[in-house]
């Protein structure tokens, strides 16, 4: 094996790696599924036996979870690579990448949000470790919070929100995303378009950027404190964590199912969930960590590391993937597949990504859009070759 570059931390290529590919799993139902079937299984996507197995395990095990992982990475990413105007420039150019991605590709991007948010918070890379950690605390329970007093107040909520949550969880837009997401590429992006500002705009200011926001704090105090680097004495912490925050994802679970996802009770259950994947996502990085050094998974981890160092180009793989094999312009399967298909399916890109990762790594420092990235921020012009 060579080794990664002396100055990486190898544990975050790692993470992200195992990052990208739990994502994978929560974001090929929203490639292959309408929306609303994405947040209320009830709706469409199959809720029986495999198919309601699938959809418990993907919910108190990986949605969000994961997310919330590559948004500490992105903050620790700030502290590592972001510095004075370069910093700002590299944000800059990812909101460009961002609005290509969410108008053009994927509904679902998070890029976006993630540049928004570094934006606002990359003065907080030069606070101390203690600061960042309080203020990124506080912030991961600001979207719990006001979910929970919007599902408290639903009633006096402005009938456009009611609305706007409707769509999220019921079943009104339905026919017309299938119909839609079925037909080809043009037909697809004026409504590609809508739902990409909801989620960028609207989403980001409700929830996503509060939280990734709180995650990317983390990720800067993580990396100011060398956690990365000796997460072991935090174990017995990250397993009471993880068990809890899963008791709470449960309880989240348990609202919605006996209410049958009614918006006001999706509200509650979702602020349930937001505050379990919290812990769960705790669990999961010295979890991840601990595997990655064990000498019988060591050999894995070191390739999901090569696919961390290349996650930009990766997670943009992933979405032409989706878009090509769902679309109605490609093979057409949007809206056909169940959810433990759904499960299974992500296993094989996994596979092809880590080799081709591990491929192209061999040969070049950086990945192909991370070498366009980094040539239009002014850190590099080429993806260089390994010497």
């Amino acid at each position: 094996m060579s080794s990664l570059k002396p100055n990486r931390i190898v544990a975050i290529d790692v993470l992200r790696g195992s990052a990208l590919l739990g994502i994978l799993i929560m974001n090929i139902q929203a490639f292959a599924l309408p929306i609303s079937a994405y947040f209320n299984p009830l709706v469409y996507g199959g809720f029986e036996g495999c198919d309601q197995i699938a959809w418990y395990v993907t919910r108190l095990f990986f949605d969000v979870k994961f997310l919330s992982i590559f948004s500490m990475l992105f903050g620790a990413s700030l502290v590592l690579a972001g510095v004075g105007g370069q910093g700002k420039k590299r944000l800059a150019w990812l909101i460009v990448f961002g609005l290509l991605h969410g108008y053009l590709i994927f509904v679902g991007d998070i890029l976006f949000t993630y540049a928004v948010v570094g934006f606002l918070i990359f003065p907080a890379r030069l606070w101390s470790s203690h600061r960042q950690l309080r203020a990124g605390l506080g912030l991961l329970m600001f979207a719990p919070l006001t979910l929970l007093l919007l599902g408290l107040t639903y009633e006096g909520l402005p009938d456009s929100w009611r609305l706007e949550l409707a769509r999220t969880v019921t079943d009104i837009d339905l026919a017309r995303e299938l119909a839609v997401f079925r037909s080809d590429y043009i037909t697809q992006l004026p409504l590609r378009a809508e739902l990409s500002f909801s989620n960028q705009v609207i989403g980001t200011a409700l929830e996503a950027g509060w939280q990734a926001a709180g995650c990317m704090l983390l990720g800067m105090a993580a990396v100011q404190s060398r956690f990365f680097e000796n997460p072991k004495q935090y174990a017995r912490m990250a397993t009471g964590f993880f068990l809890v925050g899963l008791l709470i994802t449960a309880g989240g679970i348990w609202v919605n199912i006996t209410a049958r996802f009614a918006p006001r009770a999706w509200l509650i259950g979702q602020a349930l969930h937001m505050v379990g994947a919290a812990g769960v996502a705790f669990g999961w990085v010295i979890l991840l960590i601990w595997l990655s050094q064990t000498s019988i998974l060591r050999t894995p981890f070191w390739y999901i590391g090569k696919l961390g160092q290349v996650a930009f180009s990766a997670y943009i793989m992933q979405s032409i993937v989706g878009l090509f094999v769902f679309g109605g312009h490609g093979l057409g399967q949007y809206g056909y597949w169940g959810r433990s298909k759904l499960l299974v399916a992500p296993f094989v890109l996994w596979f092809i990504q880590i080799f081709l990762a591990h491929a192209w790594t061999s040969r070049f420092r950086v990945g192909p859009l991370e070498a366009l990235w980094r040539r239009l921020y002014g850190a590099g012009n080429s993806c260089s070759y390994r010497t």
